[in-house]
């Protein structure tokens, strides 16, 4: 066993022996391939390590023995992986196409509000309540009424224009019944016919008024019903005169009239029925019994919460990365923060903003979602996460191969492996990452005024020594080495 153990003991010595001289054997080489140029250029002598190639701009050949001491490594250039996923902050809301506002069309005063079955109570009773917020409500459903003095102003002139029509036509049907220039002076007669005429225009005027104020056919019905009801009054008194005294009849049609204009303080032919223009629910409701309202007010909004609206922001350096997607490429998953063990809801997001939030930096990303199990609900908080393509225009390398000593950014590149000649080559780099760098593989105009290269798939870049051949080669630069001391 102490054999064993001295034997070990003496395996870990020699290795940390060979370990201090591998480490001053390579020090004493960087120290003298720095020093070399330096030396060359005062006393003539060439270095015996690195040497510039003729013909060939910022390439180094490299002796076997400078290859081993540095540690030279290369990797192969690949193509771009697709980048991270994008996880984007955002909410859900309502979709602003499908939020309808509900108003008064005429000014009044809230008389009853809609009322709704509460449900059951502990003894059996049903009881009913107000409507109110969050309560469903359906196309055409009455949710308020208001009490309009303008809409019973114009409902008793419909009243009236049709009693005045049915008492004109009474009379002159009596007056046509005498032989005319007899007992009836023609212009009588004619009086009695524009009488009928201005009647009927009256109706008709009143029908179309009343009917731009959104009155239904039936509303409007209900009114000439009413009108035909208080006919029934006079017509029998009417029917019953025998004589051809003009004043009876005039005296008749006024009592009507003074009847039908009284209707304007009768509260019920004052009212106005408000009603849901969509089906969905109550997310917003702005009045309550006795309020005096205005076209202008929003007395209720109604969403339909079928269709969810996703909006997410985005950094603006990641906006281009995303309008370079075509719309079948919009895809992305939403995840509830409230639900850690939902499933991700697949969809697309089908607008990209316009406008950059000042304070954040950051663009929307709009999308909908569907939501006819109402299972989702407005102003959650989501992640939007987007899988990226590959760029097919990026190439990617290790991170140590890129130098960013210098004007710019640049790698050595392997040009020819069996006589050990790298390059130096500059490169666009447009996006750094932890182990990658991405870079152009063919440079745009401007990114090749400024000097960057090519750089293709499957050519080796160095990973390890390169700050060494860049040092290198900057200092034989400025040794000026001339053409006896180039590679041929």
């Amino acid at each position: 066993m102490a054999k064993r153990s001295t034997i070990a003991r003496a395996a870990v010595s020699a290795a940390f022996v060979a370990a201090i001289c591998g480490g001053l054997y390579l020090a004493y080489f960087r120290v003298r391939a720095h020093l070399e140029p330096k030396l060359a250029e005062a006393t003539g002598r060439k270095s015996e390590f690195f040497l510039l190639v003729k013909d060939k701009p910022d390439t180094l050949q490299i002796s076997p023995d400078a290859v081993q001491a540095i540690q030279l490594k290369t990797a192969p250039v690949e193509p771009a992986p697709p980048p991270d996923p994008l996880r984007l902050p955002g909410s859900l809301g309502l979709d602003p196409n499908l939020l309808v506002p509900v108003h008064t069309r005429f000014p009044g005063e809230v008389a009853r509000l809609a009322e709704v079955d509460s449900g059951e109570t502990s003894d059996g009773r049903r009881l009913n309540r107000a409507i109110r917020y969050g309560d469903t409500v359906k196309q055409g459903q009455i949710l308020a009424i208001i009490w309009s003095k303008d809409v019973g102003e114009k409902k008793s002139e419909l009243v009236d224009a049709l009693s005045r029509l049915d008492l004109d036509q009474r009379l002159l049907q009596r007056l046509s019944s005498f032989k005319a220039g007899t007992i009836i002076p023609e212009k009588q007669v004619a009086e009695a016919q524009r009488n009928v005429e201005s009647d009927l225009i009256a109706i008709e005027k009143a029908v179309r008024t009343l009917r731009s104020w959104r009155l239904t056919e039936d509303e409007i019905e209900a009114v000439k019903q009413e009108a035909a009801q208080l006919r029934q009054a006079t017509t029998q008194a009417i029917s019953s005169m025998k004589t051809t005294d003009l004043e009876s009849l005039r005296t008749a049609v006024e009592q009507l009239h003074a009847k039908t204009s009284s209707l304007v303080e009768d509260t019920r032919w004052a009212e106005l029925e408000v009603r849901a223009a969509i089906d969905g629910v109550i997310v917003e409701k702005n009045v309550n019994v006795g309020a005096i309202v205005d076209p202008s007010d929003d007395l209720f909004q109604i969403a339909d919460l079928s269709r969810i609206q996703v909006l997410a922001s985005v950094y603006e350096e990641d906006l281009p990365f995303l309008e370079l997607l075509p719309p079948e490429q919009r895809d992305w998953a939403i995840d509830l923060k409230s639900d850690p063990h939902d499933k991700p809801i697949p969809g697309k997001f089908e607008m990209i903003g316009k406008i950059i939030d000042p304070a954040m930096h950051t663009g929307a990303l709009i999308g909908w979602l569907d939501n006819r199990e109402g299972r989702l609900r407005v102003g959650q908080f989501i992640t939007a996460t987007i899988q990226l393509p590959a760029d097919p225009a990026m190439v990617a390398i290790p991170t140590s191969a890129l130098i960013e000593e210098g004007d710019y950014p640049a790698v050595f590149v392997e040009s020819d492996a069996r006589r050990h000649e790298v390059s130096r080559r500059k490169v666009a780099v447009t996006r750094r990452g932890r182990q990658r760098v991405f870079i152009h593989s063919e440079p745009t105009v401007e990114e090749r005024r400024d000097g960057a290269e090519s750089l293709a798939v499957g050519e080796q870049v160095i990973v390890s020594g390169g700050l060494e051949l860049f040092s290198e080669l900057i200092n034989l630069q400025a040794a000026g080495q001339d053409g006896a001391g180039e590679a041929e």
